[in-house]
């Protein structure tokens, strides 16, 4: 028989080769090839294994009453299940509700739960659970920067100001039944509902947000203790109790973060990412282009919306004719050709997949003389010949590091310096970046990004652009803008159940707040992910990024790495034909 020794000398020969083919591979300008499923006719989704992806990002919370970002909503939304949830149609479907009714002015909305549906403790969920979690993350004491969201509720107010211990307008008829009402109609409150800040929670959340409570919820997997290791990754695992028979498929989910884009791509060619979002520049263009890895990748939807926030509460920017300068002054055609596969050049509020945009609204654009005209007008002129004038001092432009800005920030300051405008681009990591862009006084100028909350324009106008949507830390308004006119827009096409109706009202809001520029409009981003052909069922939720509850995947046993670079003739070579 084979000798250890022999045996000793074929493994250490398999680990050189190993790594010397994938330090090649990380080198060469060819990508590797995809790895197969194990069972290429298998039609029946097998159960087990772990799917893994990987941002540059990072997570502050879990906890759905504390939505800061977008990237914790890809796990929010495999632990915490709602009343109602989008389907992969972007259609809003009963979840956690059996049924709903809604009474002809709009303003009640009954939901019947369906019964012996279990929280990852085991406790099963019921109405008292729903009014509970809802209260809990409308307290003033939650940090929700989602709270106005839900100011149609009846008491709405009082319970938010501490007057009223309870909220008035949710009510609880028996076990399986709870109501809302309204005091006035809402277009976007159903919608609003499917979102994750009011999601029933576990009865060990409390009545009252706490930051130290371990998150617990009744969605499709659920977090272990320890399943969570802050800055490093996070681990899902399947819930046995889910209410949906049979699924998910998958034992566990994992995310990693902190990855940056060269590391992801090559951890996806050697098999320890499943899925990749984050590309370099380069990369996305040849994985499109490559027949073999094409039918295993998908753009998801135009829902996001990418710009500069310039603070209107901070000089400059509580001058609006400086800030109409800026917003004249970028080429976007020019900005995203950075990366030109993702980008789109954006010129209103809302994004082109959402309901509400209008191509052919007085949106902002690109004009250099006019740009110098604002200049003028703001009391700063400029010449561009001798390059004299201009604002005097260099204004500070905050950004984060591994991001797509990091990049488009180089160009932004070319563009802007052509009209007498300086940037002090400082970096900092992305969770200081999110906490501090949200903070009163303390960020004139940098990136703001916002993707949508419900596929309509209020998504983006309401807790971008209203005031109510600014507070002291965490605001979603970061431009901290306020216009009156625009408030009542906003407010008033919630209110409209008219669709066409409402569509015109948020066009008008639209069109003020292009000519005020709190934003300078650049680009729309949209994601590509690619996936291993072992990954089946995978398709890009069209609301929430991921959704891998019906996901399966179908590995080969064995080293990836091995498997993605060696034939078995090669490994029998290596090894032997046996004894």
């Amino acid at each position: 028989m084979r000798s250890i020794r022999g045996s000793i000398r074929a493994v250490r020969a398999l680990g050189a080769s190993v790594a010397l083919a994938l330090s090649l591979a990380g080198c060469s300008n060819e990508l590797p090839a995809p790895i197969p499923t194990a069972h290429p006719d298998a039609t029946v989704p097998r159960r087990g294994g772990t799917l893994t992806s990987a941002s540059f990002g990072d997570l502050r919370t879990l906890d759905p009453a504390n939505v800061g970002d977008g990237l914790v909503v890809q796990m929010l939304e495999e632990m915490f299940a709602g009343l109602v949830d989008y389907d992969q149609d972007g259609k809003i479907y009963p979840d956690l509700a059996d049924h709903w009714t809604v009474s002809d002015d709009g303003t009640s909305l009954r939901f019947v739960l369906r019964e012996g549906v279990r929280f990852h403790d085991g406790e099963e969920v019921t109405a008292d659970d729903v009014k509970r979690s809802v209260e809990r993350a409308l307290h003033p004491t939650a940090p929700n920067p989602y709270s106005s969201y839900f100011a149609s509720i009846v008491g709405y107010t009082d319970f938010t100001e501490k007057k009223a211990e309870h909220l008035e307008g949710v009510s609880v008829e028996g076990r399986y039944v709870v109501t809302f009402k309204l005091d006035k109609p809402d277009a976007a409150f159903l919608p609003l509902l499917a979102m994750h800040p009011l999601r029933p929670v576990c009865r060990s959340g409390g009545t009252r947000y706490l930051d130290t409570w371990h998150p617990c919820g009744a969605g499709p997997f659920k977090l272990l203790p320890g399943g969570w290791d802050r800055g490093r990754q996070i681990t899902l695992v399947r819930h046995e109790g889910y209410f949906r028979p049979g699924l998910p498929y998958l034992d566990e989910v994992r995310f990693l973060f902190h990855v940056n884009q060269t590391s992801q791509r090559f951890k996806f060619t050697t098999g320890d990412l499943d899925i990749l979002r984050d590309f370099l520049s380069p990369d996305l263009p040849r994985f499109q282009a490559d027949p073999r890895w094409k039918a295993f990748g998908e753009y998801e939807l135009d829902k996001q919306l990418a710009g500069l926030a310039m603070n209107t509460e901070m000089a400059p920017f509580d001058n609006v004719e400086l800030r109409r300068a800026v917003a004249t002054a970028l080429d976007r055609e020019q900005l995203t050709l950075v990366r030109a596969a993702n980008l789109r050049p954006a010129w209103f509020p809302v994004p082109p997949a959402v309901e509400g945009y209008d191509p052919t609204l007085k949106g902002q654009h690109f004009d250099l003389a006019e740009a110098l005209e604002h200049m003028k007008r703001a009391g700063y002129p400029y010449d561009p010949v001798t390059r004299t004038g201009g604002y005097p001092h260099p204004i500070p432009y905050l950004t984060y590091s591994q991001g797509l800005d990091e990049y488009m920030v180089q160009v932004t300051q070319q563009q802007l310096a052509r009209i007498g405008i300086r940037l002090d681009v400082r970096i900092v990591n992305y969770a200081a970046f999110l906490a501090l862009r949200g903070r009163r006084h303390q960020v004139a100028f940098g990136p703001a990004f916002w993707t949508q909350d419900y596929p309509e324009a209020g998504s983006f106008l309401e807790p971008l652009f209203h005031s109510k949507s600014i507070n002291d830390e965490d605001s979603n308004n970061s431009a901290f803008y306020k216009n009156p006119r625009v408030d009542e827009l906003i407010d008033r096409a919630r209110r409209e159940l008219d669709r066409g109706r409402r569509m015109k009202i948020y066009g008008e809001a639209q069109e003020l707040i292009c000519d005020e520029a709190p934003w300078a409009f650049t680009h729309h981003y949209r994601f590509y992910a690619q996936w291993h052909p072992y990954v089946h069922d995978y398709k890009p939720h069209p609301m929430w990024t991921t959704d891998p509850r019906g996901t399966w995947v179908d590995r080969l046993a064995g080293p990836v790495a091995a498997r993605a670079l060696f034939s078995g003739d090669a490994l029998a070579k290596l090894f032997g034909d046996g004894p």
